[in-house]
């Protein structure tokens, strides 16, 4: 019998702290919760009615620039979309007037992005060991700047 109160005094330290997990879980976990997923559902809403989207896709750009995206639809950038090099549309337009000038990324690095020589690439995507290619074409400035546009239009990239 002696053992029995041991026991028993264990049982109920353990229903306590459940009890308490629950209590506590219930009251500090908002209800939305796990509705759908392991996250907090309300957020969607809250974060989708605090920014604007900034980017809207190339389809956006052409309503504007019909011309330009025509030709690049038709170039080997054509599923790149405007977005990557020129930035979100949302900084340069907003309720259909343009805000700011749009940005251009010009940089080494955004081209390296997609174009370096990796091998987990499929053969037929166009990469470059890109100092071995720099050297050989005897660009100016190196791997740094403009150096890709030196001989590459970006819009329709073939020399």
């Amino acid at each position: 019998m002696e053992h029995a109160r041991h026991v028993l005094r264990a049982l109920s330290v353990l229903l306590l702290a459940l009890v308490v997990f629950v209590l506590g879980r219930t009251a500090l976990v908002p209800k939305s919760y796990g509705l759908y997923g392991p996250y907090r559902h309300d957020n969607v809403a809250e974060q989708a009615g605090a920014r604007p989207p900034l980017h809207r896709g190339a389809v956006a750009c052409a309503e504007c620039h019909g011309e330009r995206a025509t030709a690049v639809s038709a170039g080997a950038h054509a599923r790149v979309s405007c977005e990557v090099c020129h930035g979100p549309a949302g900084r340069h337009v907003s309720g259909g007037e343009v805000i700011a000038a749009m940005s251009v990324d010009r940089s080494f690095t955004l081209c390296a992005r997609c174009h370096r020589r990796i091998l987990g690439r499929p053969d037929k995507f166009p990469q470059v060991v890109l100092e071995q290619h720099v050297h050989e074409q005897g660009a100016s400035s190196g791997l740094e700047g403009k150096v890709c546009l030196e001989c590459h239009d970006p819009h329709s990239p073939r020399l």
